[in-house]
């Protein structure tokens, strides 16, 4: 009977001996785990990584852990599958890992939607041509956007955003544009088709900020006297419709080309905008400047435009210059 009884104590001896032994190797491991897992990572450099729409949990850590052993790897893969399953979901797209973070830090970040923004930059005064190009060598596809959806600006968008949401945020971004302006009393006078056309008018001949300003005052004191607008922009566009270069001076045969954008042919205003335009030239236009001016010419050695009231002062004035020339 004592001998039963002394070897249940030593069993019970032994179990709790083992008990406290795995309990031991749990939390030693477990504090392991957690201080791997807490532990500042020290990259020599910001690290940037590329997860893909459906990657695997492995190639994720492979991405993230490219120098570790295969334990830490494991260690890590366990805790994102875990934390993919129960917590929160991983995102694709491309993530930017500082060079000191935690890999909980860095799940963090990974978990939540890119935080790499690009940029694609729209320029004022560009032709259909143009944005088609940039649009092919960014995104491998080939989008004919209209000069009145959109507004040339620079406009940020993550690696995961196709082309169809950029589009949609230039869009949004012409349409939050206009809306601060929707009081304006010239668009009382004229639609916001109209005044992107007269904008893109003024882009593609203006060079500076005051310069656009004259400009602006001469288009709106010709409609107003419905005089013919005569802007060789236009006659430019008329021969190339945004699809390429013009690569020569217009000739007094173009001026007389019979089309609907041709402002030397038409009275008022051509159908559509001849090029992408700024806010700032749009913000310019909308100043609503006043001018008596009727008239002006590009002298090419002063590089500014000659404005004139009259058109016999414009034709004195455009002689001395040829003269000169």
């Amino acid at each position: 009977m004592v001998l039963e009884v002394q070897t249940q104590r030593l069993y019970l001896n032994l179990l709790n001996k083992i008990l406290i032994f795995f309990i031991c190797i749990i939390f030693f491991l477990s504090a392991y785990i957690f201080s791997y897992l807490n532990i500042k990572k020290n990259y020599e450099k910001e690290n940037l990584i590329n997860i893909s729409k459906g990657e695997s949990i492995n190639i994720i850590v492979n991405l993230i852990l490219t120098d570790e052993n295969y334990i830490n790897k494991k260690i890590y893969s366990y805790y994102l599958k875990l934390f993919n399953k129960y917590y929160d979901t991983i995102k694709f797209g491309e993530f930017k890992i500082d060079n000191k973070l935690s890999l909980f830090q860095i799940t963090n970040i990974i978990s939540k939607p890119s935080n790499v923004y690009r940029e694609l930059t729209i320029i004022d005064g560009w032709q259909f041509y143009q944005l088609d190009k940039l649009i092919k060598e960014i995104f491998n596809n080939s989008y004919l956007i209209p000069y009145t959806h959109i507004i040339a600006d620079t406009y940020k968008y993550q690696s995961h955003n196709n082309f169809e949401e950029i589009y949609q945020l230039m869009i949004n971004t012409k349409d939050n544009f206009f809306y601060k302006f929707k009081s304006h009393e010239l668009l009382e006078q004229y639609s916001i088709d109209d005044i992107m056309v007269i904008a893109s008018l003024i882009e593609k001949e203006g060079k500076t900020e005051h310069d656009k300003k004259l400009i602006s005052s001469v288009i709106f004191n010709r409609l107003d006297k419905n005089l013919k607008l005569e802007l060789d922009a236009t006659t430019i566009f008329s021969i190339t419709k945004g699809k390429y270069k013009f690569n020569r001076k217009l000739t007094y045969r173009d001026l007389k080309i019979k089309d609907n954008y041709n402002t030397y042919f038409i009275r008022g205003l051509p159908p559509k905008p001849i090029c992408y335009v700024s806010r700032k030239t749009i913000e310019i236009l909308l100043e609503n400047y006043k001018s008596a001016y009727l008239f002006y010419f590009f002298d090419e050695k002063k590089q500014r435009h000659v404005f004139s009231k009259t058109y016999k002062e414009h034709i004195k004035l455009l002689n001395e210059y040829r003269k000169n020339e």
